[in-house]
């Protein structure tokens, strides 16, 4: 899935990695995102890298940023189409 970014790019991010970033944004390490989905720890790293990569980030504190930062914009026009 592709969607915008607030700085204009797109952001590309499938429905589990937003799962993972979701939780990882809550402050959830790997190991308890790995248990809370039921999966392998080292298989939340690999939605994590790809999501990365596909984004230019660099790590998981710039990717839990950048969906943070996102998320609140999400928000913020959701609220805004409200009124």
């Amino acid at each position: 899935m592709s969607r915008q970014s607030p700085g204009g790019r797109d952001l590309h991010v499938t429905a589990r990695q937003r799962q993972i970033l979701d939780l990882a944004v809550g402050g959830l390490t790997d190991k308890e995102i790995a248990a809370e989905l039921s999966v392998a720890v080292s298989t939340i790293r690999t939605h994590l890298e790809r999501f990365y990569r596909e984004n230019g980030l660099r790590s998981k504190t710039g990717a839990v940023a950048a969906w943070q930062h996102y998320r609140d914009v999400e928000r913020q026009q959701e609220d805004l189409s409200e009124q």
